[in-house]
């Protein structure tokens, strides 16, 4: 019961608290910095409002959880490699955040410049993990004891993994409490996962990430008083992918992180769609959460519905681990 509380109550709560109590600081210096969200004319009309709106909120969730990762990373081995992939994602976003909003430049970073920084800090994660810890990059196949091993293949594909997951991440934060409420539930999954499977700093480092994005939600449900920006989505997608290859449950992702893989899929298939018709389009609008509020769903409503979605896949995976 010690070990319990100390490893998963304990995190959440501590995280929890931090969050709350720095939110309002960080959204106040944000606004200092004239750090404002800026709509796409052509976007949604009822998000036009949300123009001005602080962004780079990712701090907020992002500070107490390596408070906590560096409380906990020299007694875990699971701890470190979490953090380089988070933090490091986290970095990049920031700085493309930084660029678009406080120095007004609306592209930011270039994609050639955040796929680079991707890849460089995939790469610090694989060399630590590799040389520093006992954790092995293959990976555990769901409702079966099989683990897949690529041998010289899983680097490459653990590049794929995560900058597939950081662009989704990405593309789910575009709706006030979305990514936060879908990644605490997904969080929570690989908090349970850790204890499961005895990886207590997966476990701890779960728990913290719940707590963070709960102290988050506090400032980010509808209407929200600050935005995470690319320092908060990317950073989620490096913390997702870092969690599930700690516990070689990378496969994982695909089940409870299936909205964020729903999400990237449907600009691709938007995209796709648009250049071969000249002109059409497969949903209303994309990514899909657009398309539903195109629909008439209230921005509540959709994070309702794809939270709920992701605790039943959560309820399935667990059921595969």
């Amino acid at each position: 019961m010690e070990s319990y509380l100390l490893r998963t109550l304990l995190p959440v709560l501590l995280s929890f608290v931090i969050a709350v109590l720095i939110g309002p600081y960080v959204i106040e210096m944000l606004r200092r910095l004239k750090a404002g969200q800026t709509e796409r004319v052509e976007g949604l009309e009822s998000h036009q409002k949300k123009t001005g709106t602080p962004t780079m909120g990712g701090i907020i969730f992002l500070f107490p959880f390596v408070i906590i990762g560096i409380f906990y990373g020299a007694s875990h081995k699971e701890v470190i490699p979490v953090l380089i992939l988070t933090i490091g994602f986290g970095l990049i976003g920031f700085l493309d955040d930084y660029i678009k909003v406080v120095r007004k430049h609306n592209l930011g970073l270039r994609a050639w410049q955040k796929i680079l920084g991707q890849f460089v800090v995939a790469m610090l994660f694989a060399v630590y993990v590799i040389n520093f810890t006992d954790i092995s990059l293959a990976m555990r196949i769901p409702f079966t004891d099989m683990v897949f091993d690529a041998g010289i293949w899983n680097v490459p594909i653990m590049f794929f993994i995560a900058l597939g997951t950081a662009n989704g991440t990405n593309f789910t934060d575009g709706v006030d409490g979305l990514c936060a409420s879908v990644t605490a539930v997904v969080a929570g999954f690989f908090a349970v996962a850790g204890m499961v499977n005895g990886a207590t700093g997966a476990q701890v480092m779960s728990s913290a990430m719940v707590g963070a994005l709960l102290g988050y939600l506090v400032y980010n449900v509808y209407p929200g008083k600050v935005m995470m920006g690319d320092t908060g989505s990317l950073a989620i997608g490096g913390f997702v992918t870092a969690i599930a290859y700690v516990m070689q449950m990378p496969v994982f992702i695909v089940i409870v992180g299936f909205i964020y893989a729903f999400e990237v899929i449907s600009v691709i298939m938007q995209v796709s769609y648009f250049k071969l018709t000249h002109g059409k389009r497969i949903f209303r609008m994309a990514p899909i959460h657009h398309h539903f509020e195109k629909g008439g769903w209230s921005e509540t409503k959709v994070v309702n519905v794809f939270t709920t979605v992701t605790i039943l896949l959560c309820l399935i995976a667990y059921a595969g681990l």
